[in-house]
């Protein structure tokens, strides 16, 4: 029999479906994401797929990738029903993982140019074709320079242009957990480097930036940017998005039936042990299920369907280490009771903050207990009035508060 291969650490969708790889079909979403205002915001825990998303939401808008979306969406739901706009942008895409927070401002300031003109060669090199003149960049390097000079292009040319920005917080994240909330007020400022080139996004909504879709991990920055950019919609709680990253249990078994799973373990007996160690998030109030992390969902399958056998670490090692970074915010808090409670009775009452300040953000044990929540090491049990009971939600996430935070000695 000829199976798909399990995907396990690959978030290119092109390489998915063109290498014979399991692709779970969330392209559903792309419908109701265009119901919602163009400008959006949406995050979620590390290591949940967003990357392959963004990847994906890319291959369907690209003008470039029209001769190929039958090939990469045949049989999947957009496949059959696309809407208008497929193919029909300029992506611009960034990535914020790698910028340099531990060195001071000028060092931090250079990584964050060197990115942004880095994704704006990329974006020149792809729609050359579209450009009269390809060297309009000549020897920019300031973010906001290089971002007006490429909006200023498409619009000349009469193109719309899609921005996707991934791993918006991740230097945010780094300055708060390291304890350098100096430098990251400095960026963030009315006046901030990092708010200016936001502010030259903004501007290009005007003209011909026609869509943006911001991800990360936390909504650590909403509070502190919106006089620079308050045209996105935060979707992170909408309940038709909830299943939107990770798997739902229907999706888990489809994929254990597809790599016949049966012929070496009870279907039931792995269907229930995954769901013990890697289920339980829900991301609204009002979502219909809950779902799996997928990164750990594939970490275990791959060792299954390799080895006929159950991993040893249950816990993908990159997972741990991912999580260090997240302790490290949470360590700030210095709430060591609360962590103590989550172990022992596993939940907690909260009302669940959507944005934070970090000026205040410590002041508030509700603060804490939400950024666990985006984090994913809690999630919303069930709901009354105002507030959310949060537990961890499995049995992964509580080796990860055992083994990290209650030895943190917060």
């Amino acid at each position: 029999m000829y199976v798909k291969k399990i995907p396990y650490g690959i978030s290119n969708f092109q390489t998915i479906r063109e290498q014979n790889y399991l692709y779970v079909d969330k392209t559903k979403y792309i419908e109701l994401l265009e119901n919602e205002p163009p400008y959006q915001f949406f995050i979620r825990p590390r290591k949940f797929g967003k990357s392959l998303f963004l990847s994906m939401l890319e291959n369907y808008y690209d003008i470039n990738k029209k001769q190929k979306f039958q090939e990469l969406f045949k049989g999947l739901y957009i496949g059959e029903n696309p809407t208008e706009n497929k193919n029909s942008y300029l992506i611009f895409y960034i990535n914020f993982s790698n910028l340099v927070a531990s060195n001071g401002k000028t060092r931090f300031v250079e990584s964050f140019d060197q990115c942004v003109l880095s994704a704006a060669k990329e974006f020149l090199n792809k729609y050359d074709k579209y450009f009269k003149n390809k060297d309009i960049l000549g020897d920019s390097v300031g973010a906001e320079i290089v971002m007006n000079k490429v909006i200023s292009l498409t619009n000349n040319a009469n193109r719309k242009m899609f921005i996707i920005i991934d791993e918006y917080d991740n230097f945010a994240n780094d300055l708060i957990s390291s304890g350098n909330k100096n430098l990251y007020y400095d960026v963030i400022s009315s006046e901030g480097y990092v708010r200016t080139f936001y502010k030259t996004i903004k501007t290009g909504t005007a003209f011909c930036v026609d869509r943006i879709f911001i991800t990360g991990v936390s909504p650590i920055m909403l509070d502190d940017l919106p006089s620079g950019f308050n045209i996105t919609i935060n979707l992170t709680l909408e309940n038709n998005l909830n299943e939107m990253l990770g798997f739902n249990e229907n999706e888990v078994k489809s994929i254990l039936q597809e790599f016949e799973i049966e012929k070496d373990f009870d279907l039931l007996t792995v269907l229930k042990d995954t769901q013990h160690y890697y289920n339980g998030y829900l991301f609204s109030k009002n979502g219909k299920n809950r779902v799996y992390n997928p990164d750990l969902t594939l970490y275990f399958m791959q060792n299954i369907i390799k080895n006929k056998a159950y991993p040893e670490n249950i816990l993908d090692l990159n997972i741990i280490t991912d999580y260090k970074k997240l302790e490290n915010m949470a360590f700030n808090f210095k709430d060591e009771e609360t962590i103590k409670r989550l172990i022992s009775e596993e939940k907690v009452s909260t009302k669940l903050v959507e944005k934070f300040n970090l000026e205040y953000m410590y002041d508030k044990k509700e603060n804490f207990i939400s950024l666990l929540y985006y984090m994913g090491m809690l999630t919303i049990e069930s709901t009354y009035f105002d507030k959310c009971i949060m537990k961890i939600p499995n049995y992964s996430v509580k080796i990860i508060f055992m083994n990290g935070l209650l030895n943190s000695n917060m």
